[in-house]
């Protein structure tokens, strides 16, 4: 049991973390980047012939760069015989995102808040506030999981024993369910790549999503005719919470898989 619970707790952190990095990406990014990766390989190539990195597309033409010059923004600033700087963006961006390859920054990164104001106009304040506010919801949606899993975990200690441990480890299973779930629905909209990792997570979820409900069901059943009292309402929202993470799921999975 114990190695069970260290198990779901790193594995509660890790998805945690996890939320903090770039899962959910628009359309325009992910080929945004995509381009400026493309000419990173055939600047190499130039290079190999030429010794000397290319100073436009004009020269690189014969390497067949493809990418949607209306959706993405690509340009090299920049080059010469030791290295070369360029930039690729949405032409559009609703993120405020933008890539760059710079030789004496040590290659590829993703720019800073501060330089992207030199290439993202306009919209920024727009699209920091929105952020802004998306995170603001991010953060107040985990402050809650995490006192929703405190709980589960104050249950564990106080109430474990052989016959109340499934009903409790149902509802904390419930809760990475739970998580996964507000994040789709927080962040899925009609211009975000589906990736087939956040299909697999999304598989996982439900998976976790319907062993919680079964657990709970299983728990329910076998304690109906003399109930623990202080499990009643915990297992009430094991049910009602993994429940609905497995209808989201399903939903997202039949929408965007």
């Amino acid at each position: 049991m114990k190695q069970f619970f260290n198990l779901f707790s790193y594995s509660f952190f890790i998805l945690f973390l996890t939320s903090c990095g770039q899962i959910f990406e628009v359309d325009a990014d992910v080929q945004a980047r995509q381009a400026l990766l493309d000419l990173m390989q055939i600047q190499d190539k130039f290079y190999q012939e030429n010794e000397r990195y290319a100073t436009g597309h004009a020269e690189i033409e014969k390497y067949n760069l493809k990418y949607h010059s209306g959706i993405v923004y690509l340009e090299i600033e920049n080059a010469g015989k030791d290295g070369y700087r360029a930039v690729s963006l949405p032409a559009e961006s609703t993120t405020a995102r933008v890539f760059a390859y710079d030789s004496e920054q040590g290659g590829y990164y993703e720019m800073e808040e501060d330089e992207v104001s030199r290439y993202v106009l306009g919209a920024l304040k727009h699209i920091r506030d929105d952020k802004h506010k998306k995170d603001l919801n991010e953060l107040t949606g985990w402050l809650l999981m995490g006192g929703m899993s405190f709980l589960g975990l104050r249950f564990f200690f106080r109430h474990r024993s052989p016959e109340n441990n499934i009903g409790i480890w149902a509802y904390i299973l419930s809760m990475p369910a739970m998580g996964w779930a507000v994040a789709l629905l927080g962040n899925m909209e009609g211009n975000i790549i589906f990736t087939s990792n956040m299909a697999i997570g999304t598989w996982v979820g439900l998976v976790i999503a319907l062993l919680a409900f079964g657990l709970g069901a299983s728990w329910v059943i076998k304690n109906k005719k003399n109930p623990p009292a202080p499990l009643i309402s915990l297992l009430a929202c094991t049910l009602f919470i993994s429940f609905t993470s497995a209808g989201i799921m399903l939903y997202m999975l039949k929408t965007f898989g």
